[in-house]
Parts: structure tokens; sequence; C-alpha cells
């Protein structure tokens, strides 16, 4: 069913519902409605429509010209006789008409509102064509005036004009007659500043014709969206008030589409969280003088009201509106709040909503800039430091000594039309005084730089994509970014983290200490475990802070400590889309996985794609029970923080959005986020926003207490050769616990190399049968002493994990993470995965400590590089092939080394019977989060147990054993390399010299 050809116009049905009468005559209309629909409205929609009415009806479709009653069409607006450029963005309706100096709009679409500020000697012209004027008209609006200033309004319809100079005082009301008329007619409506400056909200647009009022809001034209998007103005503080305020009216829900409120309870809500604040800051001993008792008075007032049944709205208005000022002045007085100005970064979120490829340059869509809001909370004047060609703009960090401002930048001055098209594109460290001069490039070359931070002893820490290698679990590219470190001036850039896959937001903790977002998915489930890690500035003694068995929330990014304590201020977010959702306490005093640890400090918003979708991506593995949707969810679904700088424990600034966070493949609105000042209690108020581009990373632009400098702790003699050492103190001090009986005695330690994926796209090509696998390869084995001690020396730079061997040589305990080396290091821990709430033994002297570290003992031949061709297949051929191969293979399983489709066939025959861990539906299919002992590889194998039963008089020397139960416990894999044609070779049983990055 085709919808008429209206343009925005709705869709008007004129339905005759008839009967027929008895004898055949002809049918009779025995009710006659007129419907309107959206111009949208589905074909069920209609039907539903007409099935309401009760009979059969006939249609007759009207002409979209046709009126329904008065209307008004789309407005022409012209600033200082020009016509004004297009309308912004908007944010929950409200949009801004500005050119760069002139008069500006405040649009308030879902209210029917908009507000004019002019001053002296400007001029604001609009003409408002009106329709479907049947009978003789009254057209009237109120007008609600801000400012000291004056200014004349005129109204003008045919010969007919009023005037009226406005001032600041009560509200007015205007109005003009206008006769009936088969056309449009025009009321043009004049705006002259005649001194200072002044803003007119008008209001409550209505017609009366007889004695029938009919609202008539006002119609301005939708925005284009266009890049990079328009640059506005700063709002003058007339236009920043009504902003203010329009930003309560979407908080409380008034007038909103959903859950709305009235004044009153709106008013409630406000009151309870204003007393919550007010409470905490006398606690704190704040000076908040008069307030509290103005605060007291307001809510007598509301008592008062409360019993006045026909009080007008006006007045629930007006109170409404003074106790939001009033609450807002108590926030602005908490000392903690009081930062000075503020940098940020205006940006467009990037052309692709993903934990990934929001930071890439070749996903940068173009616009924005580092500014700094100079008073914020009392004006949202500002201005710009970055004076670099049209690109886009992130993380901006304030030095020390709060002179400089650390950002990164990619020029990009077109929008990319995929994710893949510009490589060339990427983001580069620049350094700018706060002043705006002194502007310079620290990074350079085919690599994304960003996320700059200065350390103690003022050399850069930042993300950065030299250190190679791709994701594993989607289509790519995605190049891996991970910690890297330069010298002040950039110089000398190299990694420090080894880690196989991405890390995000580096901070330096008040402790010294480095705190960051590592993604931990080494066997596991790719979509939970980007969670918290710790390391030094040197890049050593790397480990987990928090989650990394978690599950709810999906993942923690963006953390920051809270001043003057070890609690951790961060956003806990969706894998499946860009950084964003709710903010959270982290104290690990309580715990280092689960929610014990955490605080909701923004408890309107749940954590995405766990416990709320993100469009159609959900993973609420970790949700036990199933929170109550909050209030503020259901009136703007996916709605969402992000970038949270803590003030307090109670108290931080963070970028805010009442639009949609949009998951993978979208992207996210332009103009999503403003800067608000939040806290704990619930209540939010608004800094800064740019209704024409999103606003993010407020950052107090201020000196800061420079941590201590960690002191290295590298030897030199094994930093020369490339090596580092670790000390296990007791493997039997682990979590979960590993069997203690003679059987499960571990005796050794087998040192695993967890390898770079180097092709851009999961799966492609496949190692192994785990899906989305990793590649390994086997260093060897390292002695463990009866006290369960071990210490060894490994090298250095490379991803290693670890396995607790019995006396068989067979892995009781995998892990599935991974752990590095810096050259020289020597680093200790207590246990396997030992639990956070252990005491280490400090008064016993451990075996190994009593000796020289232990070099390596390489695998047998095969296992590094690992190759099932080299690796077993020997073994086989010597003992099976004989009644396992084509034609009468025996039980029709082929053990020959032939290849067959990506692997081999008895590689094809012989995985299945192995337990391997790999990304799986759930992590429960799994046995995630937390890795128990004997669940996979050769302990818990079929293979196994049918070769220790005996199969066919066959027996194995224990070099063949070694061999099985090594490839078994590599996870089963079959190849030791991405490479396709190292594979290919590998498929033929050569030897390769190994994978292409270590």
């Amino acid at each position: 069913m085709d919808s008429p050809n209206c343009g925005n116009n709705p869709i008007r049905l004129r339905v005759a519902t008839v009967c027929s009468l008895a004898g055949g005559a002809e049918p009779v209309p025995y009710c006659r409605r007129t419907v309107q629909l959206r111009r949208t409205a589905s074909v069920i929609t209609v039907l539903a429509t007409l099935l309401w009415l009760g009979q059969m009806p006939t249609i007759q479709t009207l002409s979209a010209q046709e009126p329904a009653g008065p209307a008004c069409g789309t407005i022409e607006i012209t600033l200082a006789g020009q016509p004004a450029p297009p309308a912004s963005a908007d944010v929950g309706g409200c949009a801004l008409i500005a050119d760069a100096s002139g008069p500006q709009i405040a649009v308030l679409r879902p209210a029917g509102m908009f507000s004019v500020c002019v001053r002296a000697g400007e001029e604001v012209s609009l003409r408002m064509p009106l329709s479907g004027l049947s009978a003789p008209a009254r057209i009237m609006a109120d007008m609600r005036v801000r400012g000291d200033g004056e200014a004349e309004v005129s109204w003008t319809a045919g010969d007919q004009v009023v005037r009226q100079t406005v001032s600041g005082g009560e509200p007015r009301a205007m109005a003009v007659a206008m006769p009936p008329a088969a056309e449009p007619q025009l009321l043009r409506v004049t705006m002259r500043g005649v001194r200072g400056e002044l803003a007119v909200r008008w209001q409550s647009w209505r017609c009366v014709i007889g004695d029938q009022t009919t609202a008539l809001p006002p119609n301005f034209a939708a925005a284009v969206e266009s890049f990079p998007p328009p640059v506005l103005p700063d709002p003058r503080p007339a236009i920043e008030q009504e902003l203010i305020e329009w930003d309560w009216r979407l908080q409380d829900g008034i007038q909103t589409a959903r859950e709305p409120r009235t004044w009153s309870q709106a008013l409630e809500l406000v009151l309870q969280r204003g007393d919550q604040l007010i409470e905490n800051l006398l606690l704190a001993s704040c000076p908040l003088d008069e307030l509290p008792d103005q605060w007291e008075q307001l809510r007598g007032e509301f008592q008062a009201l409360a019993q006045s049944p026909d009080a007008p709205e006006s007045a629930w208005e007006g109170l409404w509106q003074r106790v939001h000022w009033l609450r807002r002045e108590v926030a602005l007085r908490n000392p903690v709040s009081d930062t000075g100005p503020l940098v940020f970064a205006k940006q467009v979120p990037s052309c692709f909503s993903h934990q990934l490829t929001q930071y890439y340059g070749m996903c940068a869509r173009p616009g924005g800039g580092i500014f700094v809001l100079e008073a914020p909370g009392r004006s949202m004047r500002t201005r710009q430091l970055s004076t670099l060609p049209v690109g886009s703009y992130q993380h901006p960090e304030v030095s020390w000594d709060g002179r400089r401002v650390l950002f990164a930048y990619c020029e990009a001055p077109t929008v990319p039309p995929d994710r893949t098209t510009h490589p060339e594109r990427v983001y580069h460290i620049y350094t700018v005084g706060t002043d705006g001069s002194g502007l310079r490039q620290l990074t350079d070359g085919p690599y994304d730089d960003f996320s700059p931070r200065e350390l103690p002893d003022g050399k850069l820490l930042f993300l950065s994509t030299r250190r190679g290698g791709f994701h594993r679990c989607g289509a790519g590219p995605c190049p891996v970014y991970t910690l890297a470190l330069a010298n002040a001036d950039g110089s000398d850039p190299r990694p420090i983290s080894f880690h196989e896959t991405h890390e995000w937001d580096p901070v330096v903790l008040n402790d010294g200490r480095i705190l960051y977002t590592r993604w931990d998915y080494v066997d596991r489930h790719a979509v939970h475990y980007q969670q918290l890690w710790s390391v030094r500035p040197d890049g050593t003694n790397v480990a987990a802070f928090y989650g990394n068995n978690t599950l709810n929330p999906v993942g923690v990014w963006e953390a920051r400590p809270v001043p003057n304590s070890d609690l951790v201020m961060a956003t806990a977010g969706p894998h499946h889309a860009m950084t964003a959702g709710s903010i959270i306490l982290l104290d690990v005093s309580k715990g280092i996985d689960g929610l014990d640890p955490i605080t909701r400090l923004t408890s309107d918003v749940l954590f995405p794609e766990s416990e709320s979708p993100v469009q159609h991506w959900h993973a609420p593995a970790g949700v036990t029970a199933q929170p109550e949707v909050p209030v503020e969810q259901l009136r703007w679904p996916g709605h969402c923080y992000r970038t949270p700088y803590p003030l307090s424990a109670d108290c931080f600034l963070a970028a805010y959005s009442y639009d949609e966070l949009v998951g993978e493949a979208g992207a996210n609105k332009t103009n999503m986020f403003g800067i608000y000042l939040v806290d704990r209690f619930g209540n939010r108020e608004l800094l800064y926003r740019d209704l024409s581009i999103a606003s993010l990373w407020p950052t107090p632009l201020r000196p800061r207490v420079r941590p201590q400098v960690l002191p290295s702790a590298i030897d030199p003699a094994t930093a020369a050769a490339g090596e580092g050492t670790f000390f296990m103190q007791n493997v039997y001090d682990s979590w979960p616990h590993l069997p203690r009986s003679e059987a499960d005695r571990i005796t050794h330690l087998r040192i695993v190399q967890v390898l770079l994926k180097t092709t851009p796209h999961a799966n492609s090509p496949r190692v192994g049968f785990a899906n989305a696998s990793p590649g390994k390869q086997v260093l060897g084995t390292v002695p463990v002493e009866p006290d369960g001690s071990a210490y060894f020396r490994a090298p250095a730079r490379i991803p290693l994990a670890f396995q607790a061997l019995d006396e068989n040589g067979m892995a009781v305990q995998t892990m599935r993470s991974v752990t590095y080396l810096q050259p020289g290091e020597q680093t200790s821990c207590v246990g396997c995965h030992e639990h956070r709430s252990t005491t280490p033994d400090t008064m016993s002297v451990s075996l190994a400590r009593q000796r020289p570290p232990s070099v390596i003992t390489p695998g047998p031949d095969g296992s590094k590089p690992l190759s099932y061709p080299l690796l077993v297949q020997p073994v086989l051929d010597r003992l099976c092939v004989k009644c396992h191969s084509v034609p009468d293979a025996g039980g029709g399983i082929v053990l020959t080394g032939e290849p067959a489709g990506e692997f081999t066939a008895s590689y094809n025959a012989l995985a299945p019977l192995v337990p391997y861990s790999e990304w799986k539906g759930t992590p429960a299919d799994n046995a995630e989060p937390l890795t128990h002992p004997g669940l996979f590889g050769a302990r818990a194998s079929r293979l196994t147990q049918l070769l220790r039963e005996g199969h066919e008089g066959v027996v194995l020397s224990d070099e063949d054993m070694s061999r099985l139960v090594t490839w078994m416990d590599a996870n089963a894999l079959c190849y030791g390399t991405f490479d396709p044609a190292d594979q290919k070779r590998q498929q033929q049983g050569e030897q390769i010299a190994g994978p292409a990055l270590d």
C-alpha cells in the first residue's frame, strides 16, 4: 500500500463507515470521521486504525495540501538581513540557528518553543506561513524575556502591524488577527535589539477561531547532516540558560515522548537528590552559607503548591526552575567542582562504532578541535587551542605542571566511505601550550599513536600500533595497539607492552603505577575480558588489577584514579560499540572480580551489552539477576556516559548523551555528547554543549601533584642477553586450587609462547580447530621444586603462558592469559593465578631461590615452531598408519599425513578427541571465566585414555608420549604460524623458520 506523496505532511484519511440496507439499496453512510496518521505509517497501522472504527470502511485519500486545521509551514529566517544558516543537529529536540557573530535562535521543537537572542542593532525576522485558517482567527503566543537589554518586537500580518518594546520582567503575550483564506497566509515576526542583550522565548503558540483554541507549533526546517559539522559560536548567556533549562526538562521527563512526568513529580525527585547532595556537602563541612535555608524555603513552597489543586502550570514551572537553579548553585559551591578552566576535545565519533575501530585514523570523521572552557558552570565561553587542518582530535591530557596539553590528531578532510579505504590516515601525538602557542608534532610514521600521558619522569606514554599484529575475532583489518613509550620530545618511540592484542586508556595511578584496559581473551570468549591491568612505567610487573575473570560488566575502560585515594573511577562499557556506558567506582580492596568492588555512580544506566542490549548485541552471561530498568533508561533508551574525570569519590566530570549508543557496525550521532558535572546522588549539571558536534574528555587545566617516580629494577646482565627471570614462590598457591594428590604433583612448568596474529581476518587462515585461536609454540620446560617453587630465565618481549605439569608431563592447569618480560626484568608471583587475598610466605626461603635460575629445556622436535606434521605425524607413521590408512583404515580413521582440507587427514581425525579451549557460544560452554584444573589437553583427552588402556598392542616410548602430550596441551593446534605460505609448507611436513612476528 503506497502512501500519498505528501512530503513531511501527515496523511489524512476521510473514512465513511457504511451499512447496506435490505433489498440491495445503495450503501448509506452513518458515520464519518477524519483520521490523521504520520506519513510513515505502515500498512498495519492504517488497517488497525480502520478496524478501530468498527466497520468495513470506504476510504477517500485527500490531497496532502487539504488543511485539517490551523498549521504552520516551514519558517524562513533572516539574521541581519541575510538568510540564516541551517539549524544545527538537535539534542532531544533542541537545535541552534546562528552564524559566527550575529543573533542566535534556540529551537526547542518538542515543546513548540523557540528563543531569539539579539544585541543592540541586530535584527531577526521569521516568516511563518499559516494555513488552515477557515474562519477569522486570532494568532497568539506568550513571551518569556531574559537579559537586561531591550528589544522591539513586531508581528506583521497583511496590513496589520503589532509592536511591543520588551525588556526583562513579567511574562508577556502578543496577538494578531488574521482573516480566513484558502491559501497560506504569512505572519512575519521581527525582533530588533535596542540596547544591551536580550532574549525572548516564544511559547504557547495557538490559533483561536471562535471558541476553539488550537495549538500552533512553529515548524523549523530540520538540519541536514554535513561534514565537517558546521562551526557554531559559543551560545550567548541567555541561550546558555535555555540550553541548561532544556537539559533539565530532558532529565526530568517534562514533555518527553517516553516516561513523561509532571512538574510536581519532577520536583519531588529533584528535591530528593538535592537533599542528598546538601547532606553530603554539610558532612564534609563545605561552606554553603545561605543555600540550605533557601533550599528549605523552596521545599515549603513545593508543599504549599501541592496542597493547591488549582495552582496554574506557570506556578509549577516557575518553582521547578528556581529549585533547579538553586540545586545547580549548590553543586557549583562544592569545592571540588571549582576546577578552573577545562580543556576538552570536540570530536565526531568514528564511522564505525566498536571498541577497536573508535580510535583508528582510517575510521575518523572530520570536525572538531582542542578547546578550553574558561569558566565551567558560569559560562559556556570557549577558546580553541588547535590550528591544524580539518581532521579528528582525541584524548587531550594536561601535563603535570599545567602548562601544556597533549592530544592526538588525524588529518581527515572527508568522511571515509568505510573503515578500510583510508589506511594512510593515522593519529599522531601533538603538544601545545595552554595559551595555544608552541604547537608541535611528537610522533610520526604509518602508525596510529594516541591516548598520550606524561609519566612522572617526563617521558611520554601512549598507545600505538607499532607493536604489529591484528585482532583474532572478526573481519579486519584491526591493527593491534598496545602501550608504547617515548622520550618527552617524542624521540625513540617503542612498544613496552608485548601483549598479543589490544590495550586502551593508560593512566598514572597515585602510587606511580600505570593502569590501563587490556583485552585478555586467549582461548576464551572474545566479547568479555576487556578489563583493568597495571604495570610499572618501564613496562615491568604487568598484573591483573580488576575483572580478568568478570563477565559483567563486559569491559571497563577510561579508568582514572580518584584524588588522594586508592579508588578508581571508570566507564563500564560494551564490546560491540564505542566506549560509553555507566560510570563506576572501583575499590579493589573488596575484591578483584565481580560486582563487590563496584559502586554504580550513574545508576540511571545499566551496563551496556551485558545488562542491557546495544541494538542486537547482547552478552548477558554474567548477569545473574536482571536488574530493573531505570526510568531514565526507559525515557532515553541507550543513553550513556563516558570519559569520566574524578574530582572526588562522589563528584566527577563526564560526557553524557541522551542519544542512543549505536553498536557495530553503525556510526554514532555527530553531536551526541555534552560535558556535565555529575555526582553519585543522581544530580547532573550541563557545563557545555556544542549542538553541532560531540564534546569529550573534560580535564581541569591546572597543575597536578606529580606521583613518585618508581625506580627501575632492570638487571643489566640479563637485559644484554634479551632475557629476564621469573620466580614463582609456590605453584600450589593457586586459584582455583590445584589437586594435591601424589598423582597430581607438579614437577615442571611448560613455557608456551603465544603468537601474534599476522593476518587481518578471523580464522583466515586457521591454526587449528579452536575458533579464533592465537598461535602457539612451545619454548620448553623448567623444573618445579618439591616446595612448589620455580625460578627460571625466559626470553623478553614476547607473550608467554605457563602450564603446570604432572610427573607425566601433562598439564594439570593451563594459563588462559599471557605475561611477558622486559629485557633484564626480574619478576615474581606467589602462585598460579593465586587468589588476591593470599598473603605470601615471607618467612622461609624457597628451594628455587637457593640456586641459579633454570634455563628452559626445549621441547620435542616440532614444538617450536609448532607443527603437528613434524611433532605428531612421525609417531603415527611409525606406529599407526599400517592399520589406519586408506583404503582399509581401521574404524574408518585415517592417520596418514596427507593434506586434507586446511589440515591433514590424521589431524582431522585426532583433534576432535582432545578437549581444547576456544571462543564458543557462551563463556560457560568453554568453562569460563575461571580455568579449573584438568579440563583441557592431554589429561582430559579420550586419546590419552585410549593409549593408556592399550590399543592393538601399540607401545609408546617416553618420547612418543611427550610428543603427543605436548601437542594436546598446546590446545591441539596444527600450525605455528598464520602465514598461508608457511602453513602450506608445514602441511607438507617441511620445517619453517618461525613466526613472522614475535
